[in-house]
């Protein structure tokens, strides 16, 4: 009998859980962190630092909590960690995504979807997210996340572009 290729079940994704971040959460964010560049290094041609790990700028801003209007989420799915979004001021005192990370295993399950909604409806007022399209599947999340919050009152565009990749990409909306 021939063998069959099968994945394993996915690990449980629900409840999905917010809770902000505190001080005593930086290693687990400094781990995921890494993960997340880790993610987006095939789309931004990163590679690590010579010690094996990737620089994390927003999360060094992040951690200097010199602007109140940053905050951070530890994202959990069904009691485990799962990932965590961080936020911070844009333009037309708004609201951006800093950063959003869901680990591998729970993409695709709900998970990360509905820690955006939650997270966009804590803060009310206008939102900027940006995102590169050239890194897959990320503008239809965001779009599907716009359309949850705002209905059809929502925009996309294309920002400036920059001399080393693709323009980044704006959607903006009023939550």
């Amino acid at each position: 009998m021939p063998w069959e290729a099968s994945k394993p079940p996915r690990p449980p994704s629900h409840p999905v859980d917010l809770r902000p971040l505190e001080r005593g959460d930086r290693a687990v964010l400094d781990h995921l962190g890494q993960l997340y560049r880790y993610d987006l290094s095939d789309a931004y041609g990163l590679l690590p630092n010579a010690d094996g790990s990737f620089n994390f700028r927003e999360l060094d801003r992040f951690r200097l909590a010199d602007d109140p209007k940053r905050r951070g989420w530890l994202i959990t799915a069904a009691g485990r960690t799962a990932g965590f979004v961080l936020t911070a001021p844009a333009g037309n005192d708004g609201t951006s995504i800093a950063a959003f990370f869901v680990v591998r295993a729970l993409r695709r399950t709900g998970v990360g979807r509905e820690a955006a909604v939650r997270v966009i409806n804590q803060i009310p007022g206008p939102w900027e997210i940006g995102f590169q399209r050239y890194n897959d599947g990320v503008e239809a999340f965001w779009s599907r996340v716009a359309t949850d919050v705002a209905g059809d009152q929502w925009k996309i565009h294309d920002g400036p572009v920059p001399e080393n990749r693709p323009p980044d990409t704006f959607i903006t909306f009023v939550s």
